[in-house]
């Protein structure tokens, strides 16, 4: 799915995933599919905490995803690695 990054805060070293159309995320499927991407820390009903190398991917039952500890070309390479993986996984809803 097509997104675009943003940067909240210059300071905070984390990027913002936002998908151009409306898209919710179902969290039990995108656990499932993105499994192999990286360790899930933390899972409730609307947040999916997951520890990838030096980064972690907060990804949220509205849709929004942060990205945190990486550089603007890292967090567009995995958006573009978790987009793909939660469409794979039929997790956008």
């Amino acid at each position: 799915m097509d997104f675009y990054t943003v940067e909240p805060c210059a300071t905070s070293n984390a990027f913002e995933v936002k998908f151009k159309k409306d898209a919710r995320i179902d969290i039990e499927r995108a656990e499932k599919a993105l499994a192999k991407l990286g360790q899930v820390l933390a899972k409730t009903a609307v947040v999916l905490v997951l520890k990838r190398e030096d980064c972690s991917a907060s990804l949220y039952a509205s849709g929004r995803i942060m990205l945190k500890g990486v550089t603007r070309e890292e967090a567009e390479a995995l958006g573009k690695k978790l987009s793909a993986a939660l469409e794979k996984g039929g997790a956008f809803i």
